[in-house]
């Protein structure tokens, strides 16, 4: 749903305030340029006794909000009542160990379905209202209790329509230990499979976890679209929406699936704390790469729908592994850039800190945690919102560079990835080594200020290849054959692909088959795997035009049968591309993406956007010297709206190239000011990462 661009904060509602109390908060909030805030409202404090609801605060909260002409973004809080936790223990019930109890137990579901029911009957007609918020972070811990397991039986009996193909998908190969498998669906049941999950052990049923998690996001979806129908059948009006919060990670651990949560909802946020999600994959120095990486991804999860930044840091953390704080060139940086890169929201975590319980004490306040007083952070914040304010009626109507650029995704990947993490546990990088890899290759391109997308496996499988000029397919080492043979379309009509690593030496039933790549992918690279080698040393590879490329970790010796050799490691082909129908498919034989996450080469980095640029990439904005700022850049009718941040903490003069006679400059100081055009270029001197608006009025 397409609205003004909407800045906020989460709001604790306090138990001990008063009225007069919540009102001078709203009235505070509002003052500061916000417009909407969020709130939680938890089953476990409203519902305290079976059937017997309080929504006292509530009622003050929104009342207030209401007068102070703030939206609420309205938050169910999905934890069990003590009296619900108590029954389920009585009745040998037990998901303490987990975040949220499991939603298909029948014990769970009811009654959390009537709470639903009670809130949603009490608000949905207050003009305070905006979203529904339906679930905080979603997260299924993978549950096998019956009503779960019931679920998988009828999951794979749907999948495989029959046991023998069943059979023939976990028995393809040779198995070096016995997998378990039934021998007939009527033997196929939740017995079964509890015994299969219980003595499978050394690799035994390996085809039976790969389904158990990619069922598990299907479950966590159906799960959230079993709330979603509970809402709308009684307020059809208001959004619903969920905020994700792994950006970083591999999110098959908490049974998530992003893309498919995406077209599940009417909105979607993430949850952007770089305190929990940085400092495992960027220096603090390149925060601000890692902020638009989660920003970007984000966006891609529910194209064509609103979605927001759900939770950004706001302040410092003191009781959690990593202390950090984000400075106010920071908060202006994500704020910027989360609006030149089409989100539709940006709402703070929190406007004031907890001021009871063991952790988060005093932590994450955008305002003073002890009296709720301005920070720098605040400031920075009030200055966008205020300079939103009078943009307003240009951002209404403008849109995202659309990019054509994408980057696949591969919740495959992920899957796999988090089954060899969990064969060995002490091998902690393998989980999250595919978004890493996604990553390196993003913070290429961003470096060149080339927009892009992030597709899964469901877009590339729906059609959406079509709308790129090129794809990159880092670290993606298995795939299905309807993606692969989508991907050939893709290049067969004249588009350009890109993948590193041991690309797609997997099939979807992790079978290594009698080619590599496999899915006849060989014939679109025009090259197929000769060896597969570890590196003894940080011997490169060497390009054709002489320069040098960093290897990592492995080296793909390809034997070239079509294609060009583009680059040699000692002697061996390790580089191959291949003109195949119209367009262009290139394999690079190292984990080039993954090494630019680890090693942050130049070179790599260079080398990945050449090939975006040489097939018809272009940056989002003409800048000099490109490499030292990063650009969004949104479109409206009458004017284009260039972002620009300084990537450097010191001052940097750039050239911009723009078609105007006369730019508006609004910069994160909040200061505003005409620049004139010479010859089509403005000069600008940014302040240490500074983050400036150039408003251009087109001819």
């Amino acid at each position: 749903m397409k609205h003004e661009f909407m800045l906020g904060t989460m709001y604790w509602l306090n138990p001990n305030y008063s009225a007069e109390e919540i009102d001078k908060d709203l009235r505070q909030i509002k003052e500061n340029n916000f417009n909407v805030i969020r709130c939680f409202i938890w089953w476990e404090k409203t519902e305290l006794k079976e059937n017997e609801f309080e929504f006292t605060q509530h009622d003050i909260l929104f009342a207030a909000a209401e007068k102070h002409n703030l939206k609420i973004m309205a938050t169910f809080g999905l934890y069990l009542p003590p009296w619900r936790q108590a029954s389920l223990l009585e009745a040998g019930i037990d998901d303490r160990d987990k975040r949220y109890p499991c939603f298909d137990r029948p014990e769970v579901a009811v009654p959390m379905q009537r709470f639903i029911e009670e809130t949603v009957k009490r608000y949905k007609k207050s003009p305070a209202l905006l979203i529904w918020n339906l679930w905080n972070e979603p997260t299924k811990s993978p549950c096998k209790c019956p009503s779960t397991l019931e679920k998988f039986e009828k999951w794979l009996k749907e999948r495989y329509k029959s046991i023998e193909s069943l059979r023939k998908a976990w028995l393809g190969e040779f198995q070096v230990f016995c997998t378990i498998c039934p021998e007939s669906f009527e033997e196929l049941n939740v017995k079964w499979l509890k015994a299969a999950f219980e003595t499978g052990s050394r690799g035994r049923i390996s085809p039976m976890e790969y389904d158990w998690h990619e069922f598990a996001t299907d479950n966590l979806t159906e799960n959230i679209t079993w709330l979603r129908d509970i809402v709308r059948a009684l307020d059809p009006t208001h959004e619903t929406h969920a905020n994700p919060a792994s950006p970083t990670f591999n999110s098959i651990h908490c049974g998530l699936n992003e893309w498919k949560l995406g077209k599940a909802l009417d909105s979607l946020s993430v949850s952007m704390h770089p305190s929990h999600l940085y400092f495992q994959l960027e220096s603090i120095k390149n925060f601000p790469t890692a902020s638009s990486f989660c920003i970007d991804e984000a966006r891609s999860w529910s194209k064509k729908k609103s979605v927001w930044i759900g939770e950004l840091q706001a302040g410092t953390t003191f009781y959690h592994s990593n202390t950090y704080t984000p400075s106010a060139t920071d908060i202006s940086h994500d704020l910027w850039q989360a609006l030149g890169r089409g989100m539709q929201g940006v709402l703070f975590w929190e406007w004031q800190g907890w001021r009871s319980s063991m952790m988060e004490v005093g932590e994450f306040s955008l305002r003073r945690a002890h009296d709720g007083g301005p920070t720098e952070r605040s400031e920075a914040a009030a200055k966008f919102g205020a300079t939103l304010k009078k943009l307003a009626s240009i951002l209404v109507n403008a849109e995202c560079s659309k990019a054509k650029v994408a980057i696949f995704a591969s919740m495959n990947a992920r899957n796999l990835k988090y089954l060899q993490f969990r064969a060995k546990p002490h091998l902690n990088e393998f989980e999250n080594e595919h978004t890493y890899a996604l990553y390196g290759c993003y913070k290429a391109l961003n470096k060149a200020n080339i927009a892009v997308d992030f597709i899964s496996e469901i877009e590339i499988e729906a059609g959406i290849l079509g709308d790129y000029d090129v794809v990159f397919a880092p670290h993606v080492e298995i795939m299905s054959g309807t993606t692969a043979a989508k991907l050939v379309q893709f290049v067969a009509e004249g588009g350009a692909l890109w993948a590193d690593g041991r690309f797609a030496f997997l099939d979807e039933h992790v079978y290594l088959r009698k080619m590599i790549p496999g899915h006849d992918l060989d014939k679109l690279f025009g090259c197929r795997e000769a060896d597969f080698i570890a590196l003894r040393d940080k011997k490169d590879i060497v390009l054709n035009d002489g320069r040098m490329l960093s290897a990592y970790r492995h080296i793909q010796y390809l034997e070239p049968v079509e294609g060009e050799i583009r680059g040699t490691h000692l002697g061996h082909p390790a580089i191959i591309r291949n003109k195949f129908g119209q367009g262009t498919a290139e394999l690079n034989g190292t984990y080039c993406s993954l090494g630019i996450q680890k090693e942050e080469s130049n070179q790599a980095m260079d080398y990945i956007a050449g090939f975006a640029l040489e097939h018809g990439a272009k940056p989002v904005a003409d800048i000099s010297p490109a490499d030292k700022f990063e650009c969004s850049r949104l479109e409206s009718k009458d004017h284009s709206i260039i972002i620009i941040s300084n990537r450097s903490s010191e001052k940097e003069k750039a050239l911009i190239k723009v078609s105007s006679n006369e730019v508006e400059l609004y910069n994160s100081s909040g200061k505003e000011k005409f620049i004139k055009v010479h010859n089509g270029l403005i000069s600008y001197e940014f302040e240490s990462n500074e983050s400036t608006v150039f408003l251009a009025a087109k001819a």
